[in-house]
């Protein structure tokens, strides 16, 4: 196994010439997986055929997430015909019923023995984990759903207790799950998977490699990000990341999807995270929860800045110099007429600043008239 994870690209495509275009397109990465069950015409030579890089062949099953309709022994001469026609790996499922067959002719090698659970994170995931492990198989997939951060926490433990002798790929699906792809290195994979499939949590390999700085991410890199729902949208890690690249600092900087305040924060200390910005809804959330909290955040009410010193989280708010600084000599706030859109933490910040700047009258507007009236008040 490699001494850092790779990227294995997931390519699917309606025909066969649609799916080799794809997988040659997939250059930059380390793997591509080529998913047979995605195309009418299976065809294990032409997939395999002309390749510029290694493969990983896959044929999934419907009843675990795949598009394959036929029967499982249709699905074992796939994966037989490919690991004859020289396939650096196929993917076979746990619950395959020619599992043991294929793991016996082969001994493990070149096999990924796989696992999806879509509905969540069974109860024994560690246990599951060991038991696949124990099969002999060369590398060994957990797949999971996650409906919130805490749902990679399991997967971080079975990275943990697995050590560091390689053949684990762990991942959470969705968009909650992003951190298990990012951070790879520490969950103990040998690679991630990425690709166009966004309800699956995907990302494109590009974004990885230019956005993230994935093959420069280890497990001693420095960990920040983005708290907030939704905030798959926010430019925010392109351009952090993009200044600790500038800067040279071994760092990178995550979206975290969080169901709640304390969601993250139950992730934030196994996975390391030494700081984070704060977005809706969460700046008057994690307010409550700081040990400490700087003079804007407390008169503000709300914070958008958390930082870890000595395993104690700290807040502050830079909204209200950041909604000044660009106005000083520019306009006279003092007896000011002013309109703010919202009532969030920013919207928070922004009448707390022009308040303290004197102006005259601040009019709220907001969806929710309750949370207008609560700001004004």
């Amino acid at each position: 196994m490699p001494d850092r994870p790779l990227i294995c690209a997931t390519v699917t495509a309606p025909t066969m010439a649609v799916l080799r275009a794809r997988r040659d397109a997939a250059g930059a990465a380390d793997l591509v997986e080529v998913r047979l069950d995605s195309v009418g015409d299976p065809d294990v030579s032409g997939a395999l055929q002309g390749r510029r890089g290694p493969v990983l062949v896959t044929c999934r099953p419907s009843w675990e997430g795949g598009a394959f309709q036929g029967s499982e022994d249709e699905r074992e001469r796939i994966l037989t015909a490919a690991l004859s026609a020289g396939a650096e790996f196929v993917d076979v499922e746990w619950r395959a019923a020619f599992r043991d067959r294929l793991m016996a002719a082969t001994g493990g090698r070149r096999v990924v023995l796989s696992q999806h659970d879509f509905d969540g994170v069974p109860p024994d995931l560690c246990d599951r984990v060991r038991a696949m492990r124990a099969s002999g198989a060369q590398v060994v997939k957990m797949a999971v759903q996650a409906q919130r951060l805490a749902d990679m926490l399991p997967l971080l433990e079975a990275g943990r207790q697995s050590g560091a002798d390689g053949g684990l790929v762990t991942l959470a699906m969705g968009t909650a799950g992003l951190a298990s792809r990012v951070l790879a290195a520490r969950f103990g994979s040998c690679w991630t998977y990425a690709g166009g499939e966004a309800q699956l949590g995907q990302v494109p390999v590009e974004r990885l490699l230019h956005e993230f700085r994935f093959r420069a991410v280890t497990p001693a890199t420095a960990v920040y990000g983005l708290v907030g729902a939704p905030v798959q949208h926010s430019v925010s890690p392109a351009m952090h990341n993009a200044a600790f690249a500038a800067a040279g600092l071994d760092a990178v900087y995550v979206p975290f999807e969080a169901a709640g305040a304390d969601d993250f924060l139950a992730v934030a200390g196994p996975l390391d995270v030494r700081g984070a910005s704060v977005t809706i809804p969460f700046k008057q959330d994690l307010l409550a929860r700081v040990a400490q909290a700087d003079a804007a955040a407390r008169d503000a009410g709300a914070l958008n800045t958390l930082k870890r010193v000595g395993g104690q989280w700290l807040g502050a708010n830079t909204d209200v110099a950041g909604f000044l600084a660009p106005l000083e000599g520019r306009v006279e706030l003092r007896g000011l007429r002013a309109t703010v859109l919202g009532a969030g933490g920013a919207a928070r910040a922004v009448v707390d600043a022009l308040a303290r700047a004197g102006a005259r009258e601040i009019l709220i507007f907001n969806r929710s008239l309750q949370r207008a009236k609560a700001l004004g008040e």
